[in-house]
């Protein structure tokens, strides 16, 4: 069968390609063409044009075609693969054909003879054979020798014998074995039962042999002897030949038999007691040695198929059964001095052998290859029957016959010596049986399996072994390339055998292409097996030369997939050395590393027999301590394979980085492509190439995950100081940094921004915010809220790589040792200020600017020291890396701790610590700002020279403060002029400042640790001596009230402190500083005027109002006034001075001013003397009222104890037109430091009016008892329009009667006289003048039922009160008020002792008409008046709410 071509050539190609060379062929015709023409003729010319336009024509139609069919490529390729597999059928068709003939002719000598199977079946029914003639026995029987017939000897005897004959066999193999010159390599396992057992050091084989006579001397030089050889005894002539014993003979018919039994041959004279015959065979000479069986790679022992068929084994048994009675012919010739006879031809090379079988060339032997017949000795015949006849020995040896002495040098061991004979075979059969029959059969099992599309085998180089090559189409380095790398220069190719121009471009075609590294297997002379790889591999780190070994004696290391993968272990590390030495040469990694990683298998150059299969080393990328990424090569494909460190995967962000390295392993894959596919640069091979583009891939992937790694622990470091990760819009940024893109080097991509505490708009901040808002009429108020964050840049890796890379050696020596560096343990750190909306959102970027010089050189001092800290622990956290991705159990108990160390190392490591805290103060300081620039506050911000780390913002000057220092100073002056103080000295000026609280006066709270506690200190002499001011006006200072526990007073003046966190801002700071002046200035005012008050000037001196004196037949205790009887002057249990203030009012009251703090004020009422005849009821208890100014804007409890009570809702009132105002004054102070309007004692005077944007601070007035609250209302409204002798006088007169009104006015009181809820209305005070009428009088509307009236208490002195009550107008409730109101005001007279009614004049009656009804009197004849005590003003309105609540059906 003709063998088909091969069809290699049929390969596709680009459309591209085609066109393009058609077009460039016809170009260049036409060029050639275009040269040519100007000599020729024009005929030649023509037809030269004609033939190139026709030539071109059929090559565009051609393409026109290739055009059409291009479509149908795909089915093109599918019919290459067709034919190519029908020529692979075709070749396995020749082959089978080829082996099939081979089978035959080897068949022809195995044919089975004809057996004896009748005598068999007697033999083995009978166990013995008695059809022999009896004329043998007869003729071998001896006189006086009987023969001995089988089973005439009992069993034990004939045991006994049969151990003594295996005993002696024993002996004789022993001193056989002692006395023969073992060959190297065989060893003797054990001598037993008349055999011996020897095998192969190497594992090639075992084997069983015995002894059997030796034929005697003469036979056998009878037997060689050469033709014309002169016959030396005539005895041998006599003597029958030896023949050689069956292949299958046992130690019964060997030298076992020959001492059991007489035999027919020369044997029987071994085992014949005397005799010379006997007596020469006594020695070890007189025995050979037989194969009795042997076994071939025992390791392959349950290998199938078996490596040596039945027939091959039998054979082979035969030819070294042939050979060793050769070599012990020769052996006995040597020993007779006949070593002339024998010739040794030299043995047949392994090509010979397989040219004599007919193997092909292009294939291996089969299993059934084994060594032909030996053609060594020339002396030995053809089965040991026949002498071969030799030629003449001068033809055979040449010149002349060795000497004596060199004959035995002459001749080989295997020619000599039976053992060395059936060694040598049994060695080489062993070797080649083990590599053309186990590991070739299991290397096309790879070929086709695991290492599929990746494996080659052919032929070893020089014929004689396997070649199998691996990583088909993959670039791999060299040792010498991998020295390129490391050193950085070009690489030369090894220079060509060949010269002049076909060298050089052989050595330029070999630099370009890419030789798959490959391992050759040979069968060496002593049987076993050498690999040796090719180019030659070395120890990728240390350079030594590694070498592959076959042991023959284990099962696992006979192993062509252990073999391939130990070869492809050490390429794959030189490829991993090759992209570590690309990574640290280029500075790709910065402040990484790179280390190679050699398992023990692969770095020892040996595997033993139950080693596990090598495995591919790593290069382990370590960042910051830490297992980054693990680079390592899948063995049997070639393919990188990259692997995330355990760390990486840990967390929320374990998916991003699983994502990013999924990423790189593809463009790791398409590396190894294209080092195959792109041109080679200058100085460099496919490997250095491929090697370089795995470096960029696995050095921008570190730099990617380190610095990602770096930002989580700087988020995990930034959490831990209490900042969190936050969001801040890039457009914001953009448009800040478009502004000062000159003054702030833009930050890079990698940033990460840090929110600081946030401090949102305190509840009075946005209440304020929408009262301007509404006031404005939509217009956009900015309620404060701020936003800081801290900006961490960490650069851009990849530059910071290249600077690293062209440092100096001895500076990256030094950064290597000390692991990093501060500056790279600290990034860029901005401060970002942004405004926001009540939600957090952020609108505008105010402020990104550097941290401070001095924060950066804490933050740079707290790195190093963590630096110098965590250096011990670096090598640790290494090795429990590594044991993590070793061992998985111990990697879950270890990472707990090697999280939460890492967690505190970069806390150090960043500085952090000492940024946050100043970040935070920074935070709070500019929400103080913003929101002092949302208020129209002037203010002047400071920042000492001397003290970087403080700042401070100067408040105005109030003109209140100066009044209230100029009173203090007169007051201080007048004292120290009277000798009752010390001269005083120069007063301070009144200054207020605001700074932040520092952590050593704040302590150890939440709200000084944060950044968010300031404080205010107003430097002032009059709340410097506040004490001694109060004490000579015989004023108690008061205990701190709940609103005044965050101001401190001291020698200089006063301390307020406040926190954000508490919900404090800066308008609680302005809001207090008002409240406190707006005080203290109304309690300077009641101080002056109740010392400027000639009544009570003249109740101090003489306990009586001057000289006026009492009308005639009036009677007082008390000092008089026109006959009016003055309020006693009371004093508290514990004493007042002799100078105490005081407000008496004839007739009424007396006020006292008792006692002042800081945020309030006691005045304590005294009730006027009772009227005669109720002195036993007794005098009621003084009033005490407590007057303060309050924060309407804040919520109870939410305010920086600026209020703590309820808040007034009065409307705002009339104010008188002459007098000083306290809050106009207050607020017209107010109104200059902030720049607003005051209108000071206007009409609408008070808080409400006077201070524009600080209309929430009222005034606010309480008692005990408590006071109807429109009187409460009306009495600070007086306060607030600055006329406190009007409030003075109102509280005399009207005190003590309201409060006894606002008793029975209670929802109980209402309640026990029979109202429902809401049938009782308190109306507002009423008058022509609110600031001087309102607070001495009192409306109420009551209705239930048909019922209803009008209240009015008119309050007067004396305690007395007018009270007048009128019903409702019109309808029924005017119709049913004259039933039930005359009974009422009968019973009033009747029941209250101080009742006394005023009786209307009567008006005159009007005109009735005829037939008219009846008019009802108009509404001036039906209301009611009288005068009530306060005494009983009481009942009076008990009965008025009774007498309402009263049904028709109720008696009248």
């Amino acid at each position: 069968m003709e063998a088909q071509a091969p069809l290699t050539g049929l390969q596709l190609v680009p459309f591209r390609d085609v066109l393009s060379n058609v077009v460039q062929s016809a170009h260049d015709g036409l060029a050639q063409l275009a040269e040519r023409l100007p000599g020729l003729s024009d005929e030649e010319r023509k037809r030269q044009v004609l033939e190139h336009l026709q030539t071109t024509r059929q090559r565009l139609q051609r393409l026109h075609v290739c055009a059409q069919w291009a479509h149908k490529a795909k089915a093109v390729n599918t019919c290459r693969e067709v034919l190519k597999a029908a020529q692979d059928h075709g070749a396995a068709f020749v082959h089978t054909a080829d082996e099939l003939f081979r089978l035959h002719e080897e068949l022809r000598f195995s044919r089975a003879p004809l057996f004896d199977v009748s005598t068999a079946l007697h033999i083995s029914q009978t166990g013995t054979y008695r059809l022999l003639p009896r004329i043998i026995e007869d003729e071998l029987q001896q006189p006086g020798q009987r023969l001995e017939r089988p089973g005439e000897l009992d069993d034990a005897a004939r045991a006994q014998k049969r151990r003594d004959a295996l005993r002696r066999v024993d002996f004789l193999l022993r001193s056989k074995l002692l006395t023969a010159e073992l060959p190297a390599g065989m060893q003797v396992l054990h001598v037993r039962g008349g055999q011996a057992t020897v095998a192969a050091a190497g594992g090639q084989y075992t084997a069983r042999l015995t002894l059997v006579p030796a034929p005697q001397e003469d036979v056998t030089l009878a037997k060689y002897r050469p033709p014309g050889e002169p016959e030396e005894a005539a005895a041998a002539k006599e003597e029958p030949e030896v023949m050689q014993p069956a292949a299958d003979a046992g130690p019964s018919t060997s030298a076992a038999a020959a001492t059991e039994q007489p035999s027919t041959s020369a044997a029987a004279a071994a085992g014949t007691p005397g005799g010379a015959a006997a007596q020469r065979r006594e020695g070890p000479d007189c025995w050979r040695w037989q194969l009795l069986s042997f076994e071939l790679l025992p390791v392959a022992a349950g290998h199938h198929p078996p490596p040596l068929l039945p027939a091959q084994r039998v054979w082979l048994q035969q030819h070294i059964e042939q050979r060793m009675w050769v070599a012990a012919d020769v052996q006995q010739l040597v020993r007779l001095g006949k070593q002339a006879w024998v010739t040794v031809s030299e043995l047949p090379s392994a090509k010979e052998q397989q040219q004599q079988q007919g193997t092909p060339s292009a294939g291996v032997p089969s299993a059934s290859a084994v060594p032909a017949p030996s053609a060594s000795l020339a002396a030995a015949d053809g089965k040991g029957k026949q002498p071969v006849k030799e030629e003449p020995l001068e033809q055979q040896q040449g010149a002349g016959q060795p000497r004596p002495g060199e004959a035995q040098q002459l001749l080989p061991p295997f020619a000599t010596s039976p053992l060395a004979a059936m060694h040598g075979v049994l060695c080489q059969t062993a070797g080649r049986l083990a590599l053309f029959s186990l590991l070739l059969s299991d290397a096309r099992q790879l070929e086709g399996g695991s290492w599929k599309g990746g494996l080659k085998l052919s032929r070893a180089a020089d014929g004689k072994g396997l070649r199998f090559s691996y990583w088909q189409g993959l670039p791999c380095a060299s040792y010498a390339e991998l020295q390129c790398l490391r050193e950085g220069r070009g690489f030369r190719p090894e220079a060509p055998v060949a010269g002049g121009p076909a060298g050089a471009a052989a050595g330029a075609q070999q630099a370009q292409q890419q030789v798959a590294p490959a391992v050759e297997v040979v069968v060496q002379e002593d049987g076993s097996l050498a690999a040796e790889s090719s180019p030659q591999l070395r120890h990728a780190l240390s350079g030594e030369a590694v070498q592959l070994r076959l042991p023959l004696h284990s099962a696992a290391s006979l192993s062509a997939d252990r073999l391939l993968l130990e070869a492809a272990a050490h390429s794959a590390a030189m490829q991993l050395a090759a992209v570590q030495a690309a990574l640290q040469r280029g500075g790709r990694l910065g402040a990484a590393r790179a280390e190679l990683s050699m398992p023990a298998s692969a770095s020892s150059g040996a595997s033993g027999g139950e080693a596990p299969l090598p495995v591919s080393p790593q290069l382990h990328v370590w960042s910051g301590g830490s297992l980054q990424l693990s680079l390592s090569m899948q063995l049997r494909t070639g393919r990188l394979l990259l692997l995330a460190g355990p760390t990486l995967l840990e967390g929320g962000h374990g998916s991003d980085a699983a994502a990013s390295v999924a990423a790189v392993q593809q463009q790791l894959d398409q590396s190894q492509r294209d080092a195959m596919s792109l041109p080679l640069p200058s100085g460099s091979s496919r490997g250095m190439l491929a090697a370089r583009l795995a470096a960029d891939a696995l050095g921008r992937l570190s730099l990617q995950l380190s610095m990602r790694w770096r930002m989580l622990a700087a988020t995990a470091a930034a959490a831990s100081c209490g900042l969190r990760q936050a969001a801040l819009p890039q457009q914001l940024l953009g448009a800040y940094l478009r502004q000062a893109a000159a003054l702030l080097e833009p930050p890079s991509a990698n940033t990460l921004t840090l929110l600081l505490p946030a401090f949102p708009p305190p509840p009075d901040m946005q209440q304020w915010a929408r009262q301007q808002q509404q006031r404005r009429q939509g217009g956009t108020v900015d309620s404060g809220a701020m936003r800081c964050f801290l900006v961490l840049d960490f650069g851009d890796p990849a530059a910071a790589a290249v600077e690293a890379a062209e440092a100096d050696a001895s500076d990256t020596a030094r950064q290597q040792a000390a692991g990093t560096s501060v500056e790279q343990a600290l990034p860029r750190m901005l401060l970002a200020v942004c405004s926001c909306t009540a939600r957090g959102t952020v609108t505008r970027v105010l402020q990104l600017a550097a941290l401070p010089s001095h924060v950066l050189a804490d933050a740079q001092a707290a790195a190093a020291g963590s630096i110098a800290a965590g250096s011990a622990a670096l090598a640790s956290r290494k090795r429990r890396a590594l044991d993590a991705a070793t061992s998985a159990a111990e990697a879950a108990q270890e990472q707990p701790a090697a999280a939460a160390a890492a967690g505190a190392d970069i806390e150090l490591g960043l500085g952090l610590a000492s940024a946050a805290a100043w970040c935070r103060r920074q935070a709070g300081w500019e929400a103080l700002r913003s929101q002092l620039m949302m208020l129209p506050v002037q203010h002047a911000e400071e920042l000492p020279l001397g003290q970087p780390k403080r700042q401070l913002i100067r408040l105005p000057k109030a003109p209140v403060l100066a009044q209230l220092e100029a009173w203090a100073v007169a007051k201080l002056a007048a004292a120290a002029a009277a000798g009752e103080a010390p001269p005083a000295g120069p007063a301070p000026k009144p200054a207020a400042t605001m700074q932040l609280e520092e952590s050593a006066e704040a302590g150890s709270g939440a709200a000084s640790s944060s950044g968010s506690a300031w404080r205010v200190d107003l430097s002032s002499a009059y709340f410097a001596r506040l004490p001694e001011l109060l004490r000579q006006q015989g004023v108690r200072l008061a205990a701190p009230a709940a609103d005044a526990a965050h101001i401190t007073q001291h020698s200089a003046g006063l301390t307020l402190r406040y926190s954000l966190a508490a919900g404090h801002s800066v308008l609680t700071t302005i809001t207090d500083l008002v409240r406190l002046g707006m005080l203290h200035l109304c309690l300077t005012r009641m101080a002056g005027c109740m010392a400027a008050n000639p009544l009570a000037v003249a109740a101090k001196a003489a306990n009586s109002n001057g000289a006026l004196l009492p009308a005639a037949g009036a009677a007082c205790d008390g000092p008089t006034n026109g006959g009016l009887a003055n309020g006693q002057l009371l004093h508290d249990s514990a004493g007042a001075p002799a100078g105490a203030l005081a407000w008496p009012l004839p007739g009424c009251g007396s006020a006292r001013l008792l006692e002042a703090g800081l945020t309030h004020l006691v005045l304590l009422v005294s009730p006027p003397p009772l009227p005669d005849g109720l002195q036993q009821l007794g005098q009621p208890a003084p009033l005490r009222l407590t007057i303060s100014w309050d924060n309407t804007l804040a919520s109870s409890g939410s305010s920086s104890g600026g209020s703590s009570g309820g808040s007034i809702s009065a409307a705002p009132i009339a104010g008188p037109q002459h007098g000083g105002s306290i809050a106009a004054a207050a607020l017209a102070a107010a109104a200059a430091a902030t720049g607003s309007t005051a209108s000071g004692s206007s009409s609408s005077g008070g808080a409400s009016s006077g201070g524009g944007s600080l209309r929430h601070i009222r005034c606010r007035v309480l008692s005990e008892p408590a006071l109807p609250e429109p009187v409460s209302t009306a009495l600070a409204q007086q306060l607030e329009a600055g006329r406190v002798d009007l409030f003075l006088d109102s509280l005399c007169l009207a005190g003590h009667a309201a409060a006894a009104a606002a008793l029975q006015l209670t929802p109980e009181a209402q309640h026990a006289a029979g109202l429902l809820p809401g049938a009782l209305r308190l109306l507002g005070a009423a008058g022509a003048s609110a600031a001087g009428s309102s607070a001495l009088r009192l409306r109420a509307q009551l209705q239930q039922g048909g019922r209803a009236a009008s209240l009015c208490l008119a309050f007067h002195a004396g305690g007395y009160t007018l009270l007048q009550l009128a019903p409702a107008q019109g309808g029924s409730a005017a119709a049913a008020a004259s039933i039930w109101m005359p009974p009422l005001w009968d019973r009033l007279a009747r029941c209250v002792p101080t009742f006394a009614a005023v009786e209307a004049p009567p008006a005159p009656a009007p005109a009735q008409q005829s037939g008219e009804p009846p008019r009802q009197p108009p509404a001036s004849q039906q209301l009611r008046q009288a005068w009530v005590h306060h005494s009983g003003l009481g009942e009076a309105l008990a009965q008025v709410m009774r007498a309402v609540a009263a049904t028709a059906a109720e008696p009248r």
